[in-house]
């Protein structure tokens, strides 16, 4: 799979900094398997960030802030509100489970998620967990699930950003408190000119699309708590983003809005050995594209496109303590997604899956197991049942092993069984989900000077879903035809060293398309990713680095993308005790490079999506 040499290579570069750290680095809490436990315990590979990481590092948006974790990459085409694909593992987007509180926010026809128009603003923490997760989360976990907690703001906080290319941005955040009642908000609002996205032939005449594409968002948030004292806590989580943004099309429309919302009432009571929660959902992800300026010889303009999905949910779940060392847990869901809103046509435009699941976690001293099966009942698909199965091991107080084995699908779109009156597209009701195998092998070096994680992993998915072509009728039908494979290794590590603080993780991926025989398209075979910090009594300063290895573009174009590095730097100085004044500073060095191609001239030159090149921003926060 790789070179033994560059394994050792990228641990020998790392290890020998240990016996110089000095800083305790937080063991972090999260809800992996849907109850909170230290991080190493729940035997997952995992990223987290944390609000406080996420004001260090001045990002303006959840892209940017992705890209620097182990095992992502993220493919841009553009700057703010344009498409943002996220690769975990070398998986595409739809193989990734993305939630807000618990809450899913893809399209239900193509797996995309909107993760430019979720506002930085309104974010507490972000979960990663890489691997299959479909036994506890159901369809689309088969590489991970991201899992994004919104904002919780102890006091309350002013924040002012202004930046390159016009950027203004605004947000206020904070919590109340009176007796039971907690209440957490957030708004914001952001603004930009933007820039001309897609590089154009010099040789063509101007078009409506040599503009600038800009972007608008504006969110608010709402989180109650309610303390029922002997009955529970009521809880209620609520966000929502609405705006526009243009974006390069050749023909037809070139604009679209968004306005994407979550809404989740929880109850949950807990005693000594039995904890439960019970909570209803709903969420609307939607997209309409539109014409930016009308035509002025007076012809019709484009029709809308209208892309829209809405879910409801409820789900049930208990956790009882049996012994101290046994909890066991089980649970039930009804999710119901509903597309009749979208202006293509379906012969059934909504669908009901019901699903089951049970789960044990044993943690007694040194051994560990976590198992869980589930059985999701898709309508019009038939049902899928998936398990997993983590062993860990305690080495010792600081060395965790794990080994971890899952399954995992992808339920067909309605698109895919049910499109009707379609142009491109015939349907296919036979069409069956696709299906994950993953396998991990694992090791944690937790100590409260320094975190080291690497990780081998493969990543199998089999009945791909893809549209073939149809001589007889010019039209693309789905068929389960594909077959791929991610295998890899990941290291990373933080700790601190000659007076500075390091993060540094690496990935090294083999993906492949396994029918084809060929590399999975947009994939670097390495990334790298290096932050090195330093904070003095009221100035703190961050650099970091982003490696990209030369990866394959998609096959119309038949070339490889150039390697690239960048590096960002942000600082904050607390100029008073209330007041802090933020500046970031995106590409350093205006480094010209490109990770996803547009179009290409006849003579073969590519053309590609542009990266904004150097952007500064500047603000203050203000905290009261």
């Amino acid at each position: 799979m790789f070179k033994k040499s560059a394994l050792t290579t990228a641990l020998l570069a790392v290890l020998p900094f240990s016996a110089l750290c000095a800083q305790d680095i937080e063991h972090i809490t999260i809800t992996a398997n849907k109850f909170e436990q230290a991080s190493v315990d729940t035997l997952t590979s995992v990223a987290v960030v944390e609000r406080a990481e996420i004001e260090r590092a001045n990002v303006r948006d959840l892209p940017t802030l992705l890209n620097n974790l182990a095992g992502i990459d993220v493919v841009r085409s553009g700057g703010y509100g344009q498409k943002a694909s996220v690769f975990v593992r070398g998986a595409a987007t739809k193989y990734t489970l993305v939630l807000v509180d618990g809450v899913r926010i893809s399209d239900a026809n193509s797996g995309d998620v909107s993760f430019t128009n979720i506002p930085v603003n309104s974010i507490e923490r972000v979960e990663v967990l890489k691997g299959a997760r479909a036994a506890i989360h159901g369809s689309d976990a088969v590489a991970g699930v991201i899992n994004i907690i919104t904002r919780e703001q102890k006091g309350h906080q002013l924040a002012l950003t202004s930046g390159s290319r016009n950027y203004g941005g605004a947000q206020l955040a904070g919590q109340f408190e009176a007796d039971k009642l907690t209440v957490n908000y957030h708004f914001g609002y952001e603004t930009t000119d933007g820039y001309d996205v897609t590089a154009k032939d010099p040789a063509l005449p101007r078009t409506k699309e040599h503009d600038r594409d800009g972007y608008e968002n504006t969110n608010m948030g709402l989180k109650l708590s309610y303390d029922l004292a002997q009955y529970g806590q009521l809880a209620l989580h609520a966000q929502r983003s609405k705006g526009e943004a243009d974006y390069d099309s050749s023909y037809g429309n070139d604009a679209y809005e968004f306005d994407n919302y979550t809404t989740k009432l929880v109850w949950q009571k807990q005693s000594d050995v039995l904890s439960q929660e019970a909570s209803v959902s709903l969420a609307q992800e939607e997209n309409t594209q539109f014409l930016s300026v009308l035509p002025d010889d007076g012809t019709p303009p484009p029709p809308n496109d209208i892309y829209s999905t809405k879910r409801d949910e409820i789900e049930y779940r208990a956790r009882y303590k049996m012994t101290p060392s046994l909890q066991l847990m089980g649970g039930v869901s009804r999710l119901n997604e509903d597309l009749s809103s979208s202006s293509a046509q379906f012969s059934i435009a909504e669908r009901d899956n019901t699903a089951v699941f049970a789960a044990a976690f044993y943690d007694q001293n040194r051994w560990l197991l976590n198992a869980v099966v589930r059985s999701d009942d898709y309508e019009h698909h038939g049902r899928a049942n998936t398990y997993t199965a983590d062993l860990g091991f305690r080495a010792s107080d600081i060395v965790t092993f794990r080994v971890n084995h899952g399954t995992a699908f992808r339920a067909p779109s309605l698109t895919n069984a049910f499109v009707k009156d379609s142009p491109w597209y015939l349907p296919n009701t036979e069409i069956k989900p696709e299906e994950g195998t993953y396998n991990e092998l694992g090791v944690t070096v937790d100590t409260a000077n320094v975190r080291y994680d690497v990780a081998i992993f493969d990543n199998r998915i089999d009945n791909l879903i893809s549209n073939e072509f149809d001589p007889q009728t010019s039209k693309y039908i789905p068929a389960n035809v594909g077959r791929a494979q991610m295998k890899g290794v990941e290291l990373s590590a933080q700790f601190s060293a000659l007076g500075l603080e390091h993060a540094a993780n690496l990935t090294l991926l083999d993906a492949k398309d396994k029918e084809k025989r060929v590399e999975l398209p947009r994939r670097p075979s390495k990334a790298f990713n290096y932050v090195v910090s330093k904070q003095w009594d009221k100035l703190d300063v961050r650099l970091a680095m982003q490696y990209r290895d030369k990866r394959p573009s998609i096959s119309f174009f038949d070339t490889d993308l150039p390697s690239y590095t960048v590096f960002n730097l942000s600082a904050n100085y607390q100029l008073l005790e209330p007041v802090a004044l933020t500046m970031r500073v995106e590409n350093l060095t205006d480094k010209d490079y490109f990770n996803s191609v547009a179009s290409k001239t006849p003579e073969g030159t590519l053309l590609p999506y542009q990266p904004p090149g150097r952007q500064v921003y500047v603000g203050a926060r203000v905290t009261f």
